[in-house]
């Protein structure tokens, strides 16, 4: 096969390009943890520049627009304890990073969830913000279909950042114990399985009913499995002997543990 000289060109200066990113970010960023950057969208937004980060995954972009980002969730400035300490980093992080600065969003033109907020992913030159964050260990892969075409790159991500224990992973605190469930919100816990209900349906160490997206018949009791997503209480007929429930997205969010 004959490969024209302007392809080839054309394939050295993207790879050029990708490289002098990535040595600048190294030097702007120098304790993130680079594993292999996620692909760049093919289609993104015009420019905008970040007004104002309300959280580590919200924020308000110079046209007004309230911006939920996809693929990855941190924790809530509300929260108490060592949650709340890494969600109010997680903000700091991303002023630090964005504040001003000229970033895109894909896919564009984006969706709007039922509060408003735009929902898409952010770009930094050709950087994934969720890379950077789910990097440093302030945030938590999690794959809401469907924006959830970079959640594979992101949970490898994540994996680097748990065995280098870095931001939460450092404090031994997670997954949460489903038994020590009390609250609603975001959640990623292990627990066993203790009861099937039916093919997509079963329940975790007696207090979590975890729904699927889609048939599973080769869940079986004792069956240990780390969850995420969000977790509500469950509905009045079920809550007195399993008072949680979660609906799962995307069957990436559950993962057999051995």
């Amino acid at each position: 096969m004959i490969v024209s000289t302007s392809v080839l060109v054309d394939a050295l200066s993207r790879t050029e390009t990708r490289v002098k990113a990535t040595v600048l970010l190294a030097l702007v960023y120098p304790s993130f943890v680079f594993a292999v950057p996620c692909p760049i969208p093919q289609t993104l937004s015009p420019e905008f520049a970040v007004d104002r980060v309300v959280d580590g995954d919200t924020l308000v972009i110079d046209d007004g627009s309230r911006v939920r980002l996809t693929g990855f969730n941190s924790f809530e400035l509300k929260d108490s304890g060592w949650k709340g300490r890494s969600a109010r980093e997680a903000k700091r992080k991303v002023t630090e990073w964005l504040l001003k600065k000229k970033v895109r969003l894909t896919p564009w033109p984006a969706a709007e969830d039922r509060y408003g907020r735009l929902l898409g992913n952010l770009w930094l030159n050709d950087r994934y913000l969720g890379e950077l964050l789910v990097a440093e260990g302030l945030a938590l892969a999690v794959s809401v279909p469907p924006q959830s075409a970079l959640v594979s790159c992101l949970l490898s991500i994540e994996e680097d950042a748990r065995k280098a224990k870095k931001g939460i992973w450092l404090l031994g605190q997670l997954p949460e114990r489903i038994q020590a469930l009390d609250k609603n919100g975001f959640r990623f816990g292990l627990g066993s399985v203790t009861e099937i209900i039916d093919s997509q349906s079963f329940i975790l160490d007696g207090r979590l009913r975890v729904l699927l997206p889609k048939p599973d018949p080769n869940i079986k009791i004792g069956i240990r499995f780390e969850v995420r997503g969000w977790v509500s209480r469950s509905p009045k007929w079920l809550r007195k002997e399993v008072p949680w429930s979660l609906k799962l997205k995307d069957m990436a969010n559950r993962v057999r543990v051995f």
